[in-house]
């Protein structure tokens, strides 16, 4: 890694305590004029004041106290470190005064401050919009200010907008005027807010139309939606007018302001942000069109806006100190949301989703040697975004689930209120979570958890047992799960909780322990000769299980008759995946066990097995027998695919149309024949109007029609592209177009990403979905190497700049690759993805590795498949 940038947090001799701040964009010129008068605290006698200012001219400044008034014109910027600094005659005496600023700024086209989004009227007009990301450090973008989150304050807010657009904040509007100057503007001004920070304050000015309803609690909901779109906020609102009182009541701290709006914005580089009041979406994470959106559309929805509703107690009402405690916020609104939809909607079945979205994935990231523990110290604001990864999310959400089930909900409810009334209004370090929570348990939860969270990686524990008469004796032994092999040296203890179950009563612990020590011995009594032991059941700890043979074995059947609850299943397999991938299983043996799973029924099963398959199979694109683990993956899904079929039956469920949708994508992808013919058949009838295909089966047959399409087939897509008004079509259509077969075809759809057509924020995923082969995975890298400039021009530090270098990288399995990709970045600089630089080019040496162990012996075993 480079060496951190030298940084300071700002000084504490003058603070904020209040601002009045009117801002007055021009959606013409793309620019915003400003002023703001701060209520300041002088702690001590100073010439200067140092705040926060990128991108802004500061043209007056004068500083009130006392009396008088004292104007400075001695004012000088500092980009790297993102401040302004003004120098008044004399020191400022101590006490509180008024710091007056009048400023002009950009409305910039890169997504975060104040930034404007284009659309298209229902008239076919493009327009702008002005809107806000400030999260982490953008706010001063938008305004001079001290841009922490520790430095809270409360704000007044006016906005200066066109008469005919509507003019939005994070309170409630409480004067609506004709602007004296110009007949054509508004001033609008909004009721002061709460004790906040920064980054969590918003403004919109944009064309909208909306839907509204009222919590129990009597908040005031609404959903802002693109003009005449407002039937596709009305699932957003339900679930929202939902979800503020089931909050409420867990947490037992009312919401604390008059209203609450959701908004989506047309440009959007994140999935949504948490605004106080005011939460912004992508058009895809909130409108949901009861005709033309998915299953797995409308799930996201309901997990995004949970997610978001969270953070306005924890977050918002509740700030972390510092970044280094980010995960506080991300790893509980990730764990929360989820409990929120179980509540709200408990036939998604959404815990057991919650393992393949989140829990799995950060057991891969976290096994790398270039992981970093949840709390990482952070300095400059470039060190951010880097944190805003799957450790910080899944893997955050994943331990705060595991300390859930250990301390029980309602101990765990009591410890959140404990820590939401004792720090609202003011910030946090992660050890006060951990206090709250102890006094409500009577147990050490700083010892056990700081062991999860400054730490990185995770144990895996080996088991094995022995039957003595009717008891049966464990011995469980833990080391760091590494994903090259078993760890050399001393391995680092975590305190495990640890939960034991058999098949006497699968879905309850039979037993409970606390693992503090390397190893340990635990008898269950009562366990006869024939019956299974599994650790984890529900797969809530967080670790890999590395099982005898001999219990192996004893387990399998489980799976084969379906005995073995869906997460434990799941668990199992990806367990072993994972041991086989890091070349402590045999990768045959693995397909071996997961052959037991072809009368599976769960999706999310199906979806770990379908993500673990395609990975291998992305793995033996760099060899001549790819097409026998198709036959394979053909061969295991084919039960489920004749049982589903293509058409819906009038009983089944939401789950139902998900696995509909994953099997036909998968048997597509695998050149199933009659899958292939189906899709083709559908295709061609949807695009020239004769039967539209329905919502969920859209994606998947967009995939095999173009995985197995040509020229034609390429141009009808983007014609559909172009015909589109819903976004949630539009991303549908953009992921898949990377499964084109022909290379000529690959770089139309490489140069199409970089065009005025696709928007910013999607531009990554379309270049992403190439790299599923081997030539579209070098073309993409071809592609980021040529176009460089370009786009780190585009994604100059944000988190979508590592997702495209993560996207353009990682598929490769050579020694070579992983040294031209080093090589690369070394003379270009990637701030805010280095660490994912590393991760990358150490996933390309594992799969080499993975590659070289076990290739032959895959070829040799799926041969004698073929042979059957």
């Amino acid at each position: 890694m480079p060496e951190k940038k030298p940084f300071e947090r700002l000084p504490k001799t003058v603070v904020p305590s209040n601002y009045k701040l009117k801002l007055a964009p021009d959606l013409k010129q793309f620019t915003f004029a400003g002023d703001v008068a701060v209520a300041v605290l002088v702690n001590e006698a100073t010439p200067k004041i140092v705040l926060n200012c990128v991108d802004i001219k500061i043209s007056k400044a004068s500083f009130v106290s006392g009396g008088k008034d004292v104007s400075t014109s001695d004012i000088s910027y500092s980009p790297e470190n993102e401040t302004a600094t003004l120098t008044f005659p004399n020191p400022l005496e101590t006490g509180k005064g008024e710091l007056r600023l009048e400023f002009t700024g950009e409305l910039n086209d890169k997504m975060k401050g104040f930034y404007r989004g284009k659309y298209t009227t229902p008239e076919g007009e493009e327009r702008f919009c002005a809107v806000t990301q400030f999260e982490a450090t953008d706010a001063r973008r938008a305004f001079p200010c001290w841009d922490e989150p520790a430095i809270k304050a409360t704000f007044d807010v006016t906005l200066v907008a066109p008469a005919d657009r509507v003019a939005l904040s994070n309170m409630n509007v409480v004067s609506d005027q004709p602007s004296p100057d110009d007949p054509k503007l508004k001033v609008v001004t909004f009721g002061q807010t709460p004790v906040m920070s920064t980054y969590l304050l918003a403004f919109v000015v944009g064309e909208f139309d909306y839907v509204e309803g009222t919590s129990l609690d009597g908040v005031c909901v609404r959903v802002y939606t693109p003009l005449s779109k407002k039937e596709q906020g009305q699932f957003a609102l339900e679930v929202a007018v939902k979800t503020l009182p089931f909050y409420k009541e867990y947490f037992n701290v009312a919401y604390p302001l008059p209203k609450i709006d959701l908004i989506a914005i047309p440009d959007f580089a994140a999935g949504a942000m948490e605004n106080w009041g005011l939460v912004t979406y992508r058009e895809s994470a909130l409108l949901v069109d009861p005709k033309n959106s998915s299953a797995s559309g409308k799930q996201w929805v309901a997990l995004v806006v949970g997610h978001e509703l969270a953070h306005q107690w924890f977050g918002n009402l509740v700030t972390m100190e510092w970044w280094t405690h980010l995960w506080l916020n991300e790893g509980f609104a990730s764990w929360i949301e989820y409990l929120c939809v179980d509540h709200c909607f408990p036939e998604y079945e959404i815990w057991t989703q919650f393992i393949t979205t989140d829990y799995t994935r950060a057991l891969g990231l976290d096994a790398l040697k270039s992981s970093h523990p949840i709390e990482v110290p952070v300095g400059h604001p470039d060190e951010i975004d880097e944190i805003f990864d799957l450790i910080s999310y899944s893997k955050g959400s994943s331990i705060i689930r595991m300390l859930h089930d250990y301390i029980g909900d309602e101990t765990f409810r009591k410890g959140m209120n404990v820590y939401l009334t004792r720090f609202k209004y003011s910030n946090t370090f992660t050890e006060d979570l951990w206090e709250a929570l102890g006094e409500a348990s009577g147990k050490c939860i700083k010892e056990l958890m700081s062991t999860w969270t400054l730490q990185m990686g995770f144990p895996v524990l080996k088991v094995s047992s022995e039957q003595q008469g009717t008891s049966r004796v464990l011995s469980i032994s833990q080391s760091k799960f590494c994903a090259d092999g078993p760890i050399e040296g001393e391995s680092p203890q975590w305190k495990v909780p640890i939960n034991i179950a058999t098949s006497g009563n699968p879905t309850k612990s039979a037993h409970t322990v606390l693992l503090e020590k390397p190893s340990i011995t635990v008898t269950l009594e009562n366990v006869q000769p024939d019956q299974w032991v599994k650790l984890n059941p529900g797969t809530v700890g967080f670790y890999r299980v590395h099982y005898s043979s001999e219990m192996l074995d004893a387990l399998l059947p489980g799976i084969r008759d379906g005995s073995m609850p869906p997460r434990d299943r799941l668990g199992l397999e990806s367990d072993l995946f994972a041991l086989a991938k890091a070349g402590q299983a045999n990768t045959v043996d693995v397909l071996k066990v997961i052959e037991a799973f072809s009368n599976e029924t769960n999706y999310t099963v199906w979806t770990e097995l379908a993500t673990n398959l395609g990975a291998l199979a992305k793995l033996l694109t760099n060899t001549d027998f790819g097409h026998l683990l198709k036959e394979f993956t053909k061969t295991l899904f084919k039960n489920g695919y004749e049982k589903l079929g293509w058409t819906p039956k009038d009983d089944e469920g939401h789950l139902d149309s998900m696995l509909r949708s994953l099997t036909i994508r998968v048997m597509g992808r695998n050149g199933h024949a009659h899958a292939v013919e189906e899709a083709h058949k559908r295709f061609k009838n949807h695009c020239s109007g004769v039967e539209l295909i329905p919502a969920d089966l859209r994606a998947p047959v967009y995939l095999t029609a173009l995985s197995h399409g040509d020229q034609t087939t390429f141009d009808e897509i983007l014609k559909l592209f172009r015909a589109q008004d819903l976004q949630e079509e539009k991303d549908r259509i953009l992921r898949t177009l990377g499964s084109i077969k022909d290379p000529s075809l690959m770089q139309k759809v490489l140069d199409f990403a970089l065009t005025e057509e696709v928007r910013a924020q999607d531009t990554v995923f379309v270049i992403g979905g190439l790299t599923g082969t081997k030539e579209g995975q070098q073309l993409a890298w071809t592609f980021l190497q040529q176009k460089w400039t370009e786009l780190i021009t585009r994604y100059s530090g944000g988190f979508l700049l590592s997702r495209l270098v993560q996207y353009c990288t990682e598929g490769f399995a050579s020694e070579e690759k992983a040294q031209e990709v080093e090589a690369f970045f070394k003379t270009h600089e990637a701030p805010s993805a280095e660490r994912t630089v590393k991760q990358s080019a150490e996933n390309i040496r594992l799969s080499a590795r993975w590659l070289a162990r076990d290739a032959s012996n895959i070829e040799a075993w799926l041969k004698t498949k073929s042979q059957l």
